[in-house]
């Protein structure tokens, strides 16, 4: 109930100061992706809507994805996980073209081999939205990175 509320409080903020609030990202961001690992469905999901109000209101998705990367790594599956939805959101939501998705897609390759299944299957529904945006030229980069193309 408290983590919900603080990120109404923050959802807030973003509404009133927009742009502004850009300079505040590196700090909001971090404990974000700790809120997007939460035990509770309703907090993971208000998480990841405040960091696509981010991308809406306060910064361009890019800059929001150079910070949210780390998340890829993070010590909760659920977190690994979300960023991983996280990035479908993104995709559907503006495209591949905000985006420089060679930066991202070298994440989603390390999580098609993580410990938890849940952060696999995420990961591979990244990289079919990915595939569903740009085409061939991720099947190639894949390729590239040693990922068999049979998976």
């Amino acid at each position: 109930q408290v983590a919900l509320l603080g990120l109404d409080v923050l959802g807030a903020f973003v509404d009133r100061l927009s742009g502004r609030f850009k300079s505040y990202i590196g700090t909001v961001l971090l404990p974000l992706i700790d809120r997007m690992g939460d035990a509770k469905d309703q907090v993971r999901e208000q998480a990841q809507n405040l960091i696509l109000k981010l991308m809406d209101e306060a910064a361009p998705p890019m800059y929001i994805w150079e910070r949210l990367a780390v998340g890829f790594k993070h010590k909760n599956y659920r977190s690994r996980e979300g960023v991983c939805l996280c990035l479908i959101a993104t995709l559907n939501i503006y495209g591949a073209q905000p985006l420089i998705l060679s930066k991202l897609v070298p994440h989603l390759c390390t999580a098609f081999g993580d410990s938890n299944s849940q952060v696999r299957d995420a990961a591979i529904l990244a990289i079919v939205e990915v595939y569903r945006h740009v085409g061939e030229k991720v099947r190639i980069d894949l390729s590239k990175r040693g990922v068999p193309p049979g998976r």
